[in-house]
């Protein structure tokens, strides 16, 4: 199956459990990875046969702004929910990553992966 991603869009927003973590705003490191026939885009030049990804990012990025999500998991859930609601792709992989969250470590976060069958209401 064809490909459509998106790579480590950050967004500033407020995300997490912590009381510090409710008033200022940290990076949130956003990956998405889409799965959709491209043959029809690619063979007609037509965006709408495909998925517009600056549009796809756009959304994505003010939801998160104005969902101001307590867990990665939560938000990771609803996002896939949005993307197959809204971008219809056959599936969606959603990675999180709070770059911020352990001193230590390069990376924290979450991936999860749905498909429109994952859902009964589309």
């Amino acid at each position: 199956m064809d490909k459509i991603f998106v790579k480590d869009l950050r967004v500033d927003c407020i995300i997490g459990i912590l009381e510090s973590e409710r008033v200022k705003t940290q990076p949130l490191l956003v990956s998405m990875e889409l799965e959709k026939d491209l043959k029809e885009c690619a063979k007609t030049g037509d965006l709408d046969k495909s998925i517009n990804y600056a549009a796809l990012s756009e959304r994505v990025k003010s939801y998160i702004i104005q969902r101001k999500a307590l867990l990665l998991e939560e938000l990771a859930e609803e996002l896939c929910k949005l993307i197959l609601k809204e971008f219809k792709p056959e599936s969606v992989t959603i990675r999180l990553n709070k770059p911020e969250a352990v001193a230590d470590a390069m990376a924290t976060g979450v991936q999860i992966t749905r498909t429109t069958g994952d859902y009964n209401d589309y």
